[in-house]
């Protein structure tokens, strides 16, 4: 699989639920407990502004957690456009590059797959909140599973991250990487 393919898979597929995602539904729940649909939508705004300054070398230090200032009907279509941005400045490194992630420096490869899980994790509470298909596209999900350890550093739970959702390996691929990160539909 080509570097990084993983990662443009789960920005299209975000996108893809975003565009899809109704006003009624912005004020929902969603299974990351601290959001709705809303504030859902501006924190894979924030994901998305840190994968592309990571690629492009930029300080996310500034990048709020949750982008609060776009409005409602452009988030669909601001996240498309920083999916463009992403690829192509995330084309322009290679696997073994030195880069410096939001959770410290690592190799292009170990950021990529970071905001890969992250991407898809919520994208999977996007798409239960809003009663779209939750199941990542192209098998992204089982690759993750197979890293997501290496990623989330357990310094980050409780911080970044919940404990692991008991239980997980009875439900999809995508639904086991989100119990992983600690997220439930419950």
């Amino acid at each position: 699989m080509k570097f990084g393919q993983d990662y443009f898979t789960a920005l299209t597929w975000v996108t893809a639920l975003m565009h899809a995602t109704t006003a009624p539904d912005l004020d929902r729940p969603t299974p990351c407990k601290d959001f709705t649909v809303r504030a859902l939508q501006g924190h894979l705004l924030g994901t998305a502004h840190r994968g592309l300054g990571t690629a492009r070398g930029v300080s996310t230090r500034a990048i709020p957690h949750v982008i609060v200032d776009i409005p409602d009907a452009d988030l669909a279509t601001t996240y498309a456009e920083l999916a463009v941005e992403i690829r192509a400045a995330w084309l322009e490194l290679a696997p073994d590059d030195q880069v410096t992630a939001p959770w410290g420096p690592c190799t292009a490869l170990e950021a990529a797959r970071g905001f890969t899980v992250e991407t898809v994790t919520h994208g999977w509470d996007l798409a239960v909140a809003t009663g779209q298909p939750s199941e990542a596209p192209d098998g992204i999900a089982d690759r993750c599973l197979s890293y997501a350890a290496t990623v989330i550093p357990e310094r980050l739970r409780g911080v970044m991250y919940a404990a692991p959702v008991p239980g997980a390996a009875t439900t999809s691929p995508t639904e086991q990487l989100a119990h992983l990160l600690g997220h439930d539909r419950t």
